[in-house]
């Protein structure tokens, strides 16, 4: 007689087979799975509500082509804060593709839609122009750039690129990560084999 029947158990887990611990383990799986894609979905709309809330200035650019015409390109901008400086200018034309301005816009020159309108001359090189009404045109005037308020933008970007940070310390996180997924992955494959 074993300890198993002296105690009891063996009555009490008599419901326990390994087949249903199989499909135990399979309706955690699945459930993990549908919270983790429920996680992602919450996440992505959070991102985009912050984005929407964060770049809520219109920016239009004239690109200026070698031939002479000008390319008009819509996207959005905002300001963005450092935790270790001055705020700067963000241009956000997509998903992922930004330009960072060394100077932020002059707000007395927008818009009634809130719009900044910038020339960009070169490749890094916009300059922001106010827009005014002529009898029968429209014209595009630069503003005066703030060359301090850029100095500093850029003494903060040579001071944030001379700040290094070791790899291992950005790199930790993920290796983390991946150690836990494969730590699961071995720890349910051997339980199928014990069960099933």
């Amino acid at each position: 007689m074993s300890i198993v029947s002296e105690l009891g158990l063996d009555k009490a887990f008599s419901g326990f087979s390994p087949s249903s611990i199989g499909s135990a383990m399979g309706d955690i799986l699945l459930y993990t799975v549908y919270f983790l894609i429920a996680i992602a979905i919450f996440g992505f709309i959070l991102w985009k509500m912050s984005d929407k809330k964060r770049y809520c200035y219109k920016v239009r650019i004239f690109r200026r082509r070698e031939n002479g015409k000008i390319k008009e390109i819509n996207a959005r901008g905002g300001f963005v804060n450092r935790k270790t400086g001055a705020p700067f200018f963000r241009i956000k034309y997509s998903g992922f593709k930004y330009t960072d301005l060394t100077e932020t816009p002059k707000l007395q020159y927008m818009d009634e839609d809130d719009r900044v309108y910038y020339n960009q001359i070169d490749i890094n090189t916009y300059i922001q122009v106010k827009r005014e009404f002529l009898t029968d045109l429209v014209k595009y005037t630069p503003v005066e750039s703030d060359v301090k308020y850029g100095a500093i933008l850029s003494v903060q970007r040579v001071r944030d690129a001379l700040n290094m940070e070791p790899t291992w310390k950005k790199v930790l996180p993920y290796i983390g990560l991946i150690v836990l997924a494969i730590v699961f992955i071995v720890a349910y494959s051997m339980l199928m084999d014990k069960c099933g």
